[in-house]
């Protein structure tokens, strides 16, 4: 099983701080692209972490009406920030004015797009289109 498994093509997803704890893992450089979810983290990413951030695809989900992480201060603000670094060719972004998964008005509002992203065959079409990992 261990040769059945090709390390240049491991890709990570995460929702929610899952989402935040995987944009830290990738800066490894251990994982081919990432899926970020509702991603958490509302502050700047360090110049470091921008630097091993680099030519790494992203694509990042989030609504607008998520009740757990406002998305101006969390998904825009990464992505802006990738995209000023040159990253916008690799950055794909997925922004819902509304919850996609419409799970009404309860205190999850809005939190969802982990579910969105798993089963959308459009993102596994697009991990499986990059190049292996260099």
């Amino acid at each position: 099983l261990k040769d059945a498994i090709d390390p240049s093509r491991i890709f990570l997803m995460g929702f929610s701080d899952g989402a935040t704890l995987s944009v830290e893992l990738l800066t490894t450089r251990r994982f081919r692209a990432g899926i970020i979810c509702s991603y958490g983290f509302t502050g700047k990413l360090p110049k470091f972490a921008l630097e091993r951030l680099e030519n790494i695809p992203l694509w990042v989900f989030h609504s607008a009406d998520d009740a757990i992480f406002s998305i101006t201060q969390t998904s825009d603000l990464l992505v802006q920030t990738l995209q000023q670094q040159k990253q916008s060719n690799i950055i794909k972004y997925s922004r819902f004015g509304r919850d996609p998964e419409n799970m009404g008005d309860g205190p999850a509002r809005g939190h969802t797009t982990g579910i969105t992203a798993s089963k959308d065959p459009e993102v596994y079409e697009w991990l499986l289109s990059l190049p292996a990992l260099q």
